[in-house]
């Protein structure tokens, strides 16, 4: 007998290994598809389901804030690091400019006029931006210029959903132009079309068609996304891998917790070998003050609740019943399936259920894992995101004379002064003791690290820190 393979190719049975393992079931049958053949038609059910999985499912919430608290926290911070050597300039001056720098951004960025819609801050908005690319895999960030009576700059920022990014529904036939993201005849990203909608749930809809380049080459819209593989237009939301295991284990916990419930009035069941008054079985669940006179009816409705006690008619007896809730298994099931869910999220069990009972070396070697996926997930957010707002930023600070940058104008120049690093929240210590004394021998005798290195690790601002104890 022959095998047909999922890409067409006809080979012997006689040809397979004889090993159990590699018989696959015909019902498998996948495809071989590019990145964007395989996502693109199911992406908007996956966001929706991630959506709905965030809303209601308490540990999908914990995992998307795990990511969007250590990976963000109160905000990430940008560090000016520029080589004067290559710039033609003294190392005061260098250090002026980062300072200077530094201030403009902060006193721009953490105001509301850096919101286009004026609503949130920078660390607001990178907060945002990274749980939407966690539950609907991606977010566009586009460039506006509205200038403002008190505001330092006039760049300000404006975020689009992702549901809005959608192919435009006329016009554009003879475009590639896939989930909103037109490509060029080489595949680059030239544009993103978003949908417009006049009224919140009714109106006209209309297609908009934001460029990401500006006439000057300037980057202008940014599609906030982590492609997981080539050629790949959109981002998968980051619950895709187990939004159905959420789903299941919702639907489980739900049933065992409404079943316990149940078992605390403690279940007994009423029989008899004659049939009996339905009307009549109500009333003998009611005191006798409450029940209605004879040859009539009562509008209320009863339910069960404890302490209940009913009298039994001609004929009946009581025979209670052992429903087994709350059931013994269900913390052993429950706890294998979170382990299921937390290997395909990139986290140990331990953090994403915020619950340590082993040891410590257990405990920190759990936190380590996680400090290894929240570093990536956070030098990925810098690349995307930061480091092109501080662009747009300190550029128009500088074409507006607030800061001197000779040279500016060079492309070689102006990459070096706009180098900068970012810094966030750190590791929280489980033994602060033993990390200091580790940083010590480190400093002082094995020439490992750098003071500033140390502080800058725990999220401060090196130079600010040694102003203030310079004052003290």
């Amino acid at each position: 007998m022959d095998i047909v393979t999922g890409s067409g190719l006809i080979v012997p049975e006689s040809a397979l290994p004889r090993d159990s393992s590699y018989r696959i079931p015909n019902t498998w049958a996948p495809s071989s598809a590019s990145a964007d053949e395989d996502l693109l038609p199911v992406l908007a059910a996956l966001r929706d389901k991630s959506r709905d999985v965030d809303r209601k499912e308490c540990l999908a919430r914990a995992a998307t804030e795990n990511y969007v608290t250590n990976v963000v926290g109160d905000g990430l911070r940008p560090q000016a690091k520029i080589d004067h050597r290559y710039l033609g300039i003294s190392e005061k001056e260098a250090r002026d400019f980062e300072r200077m720098a530094e201030k403009i951004f902060e006193l721009h960025a953490n105001s509301k006029d850096f919101d286009f819609r004026r609503v949130q801050s920078f660390p607001q908005m990178t907060a945002t931006i990274m749980r939407s690319a966690l539950i609907d895999g991606d977010c566009l960030v586009i460039r506006r210029y509205k200038p403002r009576k008190n505001a330092i700059l006039g760049t300000a920022v404006q975020l689009i959903g992702s549901e809005r990014i959608r192919n435009p529904m006329e016009g554009f036939a003879d475009i590639d132009i896939r989930e909103g993201v037109e490509l060029d005849a080489d595949g680059e990203p030239v544009a993103y079309h978003v949908e417009s909608r006049d009224g919140l749930y009714s109106g006209s809809v209309k297609s908009i068609r934001v460029p990401r380049y500006d006439d000057n080459d300037s980057l202008l819209a940014l599609l906030i996304h982590s492609a997981r593989l080539p050629g790949q237009s959109r981002g998968e939301p980051y619950l895709a891998p187990v939004v159905d295991r959420f789903k299941q284990l919702e639907r489980y916990t739900d049933a065992e917790i409404r079943a316990s419930v149940l078992n605390a009035f403690y279940a007994a069941f009423i029989t008899t070998e004659t049939p009996s008054d339905i009307d009549q079985r109500k009333m003998t669940a009611l005191p006798e003050s409450m029940r209605p006179p004879a040859g009539g009816r009562s509008s209320q409705k009863f339910g069960p609740e404890g302490g209940l006690m009913m009298e039994l008619l001609k004929g009946e007896k009581v025979d209670t019943s052992a429903p087994g809730r709350p059931n013994a298994n269900f913390e052993p099931f429950v706890h294998s399936v979170v382990k299921m869910i937390s290997i395909g999220l990139g986290l140990p069990p331990e953090v994403l259920t915020q619950h340590f009972q082993s040891s410590y070396s257990a405990a920190r070697g759990a936190i380590l894992e996680a400090w290894k996926a929240y570093k990536t997930r956070r030098s990925w957010l810098v690349a995307e995101f930061c480091q092109p707002v501080w662009e747009w930023l300190i550029t128009e600070a500088v074409l507006r004379g607030l800061i001197s940058a000779p040279g500016f104008e060079d492309p070689f120049k102006r990459r070096i002064y706009l180098s900068t690093e970012w810094i966030g929240s750190t590791m929280a210590s489980i033994d602060p003791l033993k990390d200091a004394k580790a940083d010590e021998v480190n400093i002082t005798k094995n020439r490992t690290v750098s003071r500033r290195s140390v502080v800058e690790r725990d999220g401060r601002d090196f130079e600010k820190l040694k102003r203030e104890i310079e004052n003290e």
